[in-house]
């Protein structure tokens, strides 16, 4: 029987601060496998040494066909937490890696400030869109971010700042555990034109009065820029949107999206995810632009355009919603088919019977087990001292599933 790969990491602290098990599997190695800095670090070792670059495949390959060598692995800090360690599992079988884990450099960066870390959030700009960070942080009351050299302190604070985020305390610590760390606390706004070593860690620090963003917000229609009366208005917005059952990381596209307003009340929940709003319009995507940008939507990405035609080069979308379709509903109708997942829910407003039964044809016969409903919504206005309810003109809501 193959002997297991250990997966040992050193911590932050130079030398290494090691168990008594790690220290015994480090002392038995035959094959040492790490990056130039953990490999240095032992230049008196006896294994054969490996370098990793960008040589992934090659190194699974090599333990995936190795025979009664002793594999160690080195990584620094946590190598579970977006370290080798995952790459490795992602290739090979389960029961051939052993982890032995250490400190993780934002542990330790929470610990050099005396803040505890049960309630943070923990994340990688290597790996997550800043988007996605963007998100957390309107969630969590403190995150701890790996950041990498295209993503900076400076980088990740002015995106987070353009969209939205009120400005808080943020703490860069550079080369952990070595003579030349160092701490830096301040506002997050202080971060702009500053440059840091690439061996840092951003930790961002919400104040006491902190509140998480609701999951949902539904505004009032004159919350958004919009052309006079075209915006799908805030109570229709609410049913749609609850019909569409979206989840954290869906993919999105919003079709005819007119102000945007939908398309950023849905990002919200899809906030892990990205929404598509598609508009041919021009006045229209500006209007989108404007709004994601008061609202700071950055999982909405905008597609100029008129579907069905933008729609071919787009990921392929877990829920779609169809506020417009330039009459050109089949066409669409049939690229979504062709085009998304088993799943896929799809809602659309129809404000006349003629377009709703050729999407609730087009859906029979795509075998969407399409159901609809009518909505009718008054609003209250006072007439002298009295008060009357003005309606707004009935609107249909067909949905189906992609089978």
């Amino acid at each position: 029987m193959k002997s297991p790969v250990y997966v040992l990491g050193l911590g932050i602290e130079q030398p290494p601060c090691l168990s008594q098990q790690a220290q015994d599997i480090l002392c038995t190695a035959e094959i040492l496998i790490g990056g130039k800095r953990q490999l240095a670090g032992y230049p008196q070792h006896g294994a054969q040494k490996i370098v990793i670059k960008n040589n992934i495949d090659t190194l699974a390959d090599r333990i995936r066909q190795r025979a009664e060598e002793k594999i160690v692995i080195l990584a620094s800090g946590d190598p579970g937490f977006h370290g080798i360690a995952g790459a490795l599992v992602d290739r090979l079988p389960g029961e051939d890696i052993r982890m032995i884990p250490n400190v993780s450099s934002l542990q330790a960066a929470f610990a050099r400030i005396g803040v505890p870390w049960h309630d943070a959030i923990w994340a990688s700009a290597h790996v997550h869109s800043l988007d996605q960070i963007a998100g957390w942080v309107k969630r969590a009351p403190k995150l701890g971010i790996l950041t990498d050299p295209q993503h900076t302190p400076a980088v990740i604070a002015e995106f987070l700042l353009r969209t939205g985020m009120r400005d808080c305390r943020a703490v860069v610590a550079e080369n952990l555990g070595t003579s030349t760390e160092r701490i830096t606390d301040m506002h997050l706004s202080a971060l702009f034109d500053r440059a840091f070593d690439p061996l840092n860690v951003l930790l961002i620090l919400q104040g006491e009065d902190w509140r998480p963003e609701a999951l949902w917000i539904s505004r009032e229609d004159q919350a958004y820029h919009h052309r006079h009366g075209l915006i799908t208005k805030r109570d229709l917005r609410t049913l749609c949107i609850s019909r569409m059952n979206l989840r954290p990381t869906d993919l999105v596209w919003d079709i005819g999206a007119g102000s945007g307003a939908v398309s950023i009340e849905m990002a919200q929940l899809a906030w892990q995810g990205r929404v598509y709003a598609i508009e041919k319009d021009d006045e229209n995507l500006g209007f989108i632009e404007m709004n994601c940008r008061k609202y700071g939507a950055a999982n909405v990405e905008i597609i100029p355009g008129e579907a069905p035609d933008v729609l071919q080069d787009l990921l392929a979308p877990q829920a779609v919603f169809i506020g417009g379709s330039g009459g050109r509903l089949e066409q669409i109708l049939r690229m979504i088919h062709a085009r998304a997942p088993e799943g896929c829910r799809i809602v659309c407003n129809f404000a006349t019977l003629e377009n709703l039964v050729a999407g609730l044809n087009r859906m029979k016969e795509l075998h969407w087990q399409p159901s609809f409903r009518q909505v009718s919504i008054s609003y209250s206005h006072g007439l002298s001292s009295l008060t009357r309810l003005e309606p707004l003109n009935p609107v249909f809501i067909l949905e189906g599933n992609h089978p």
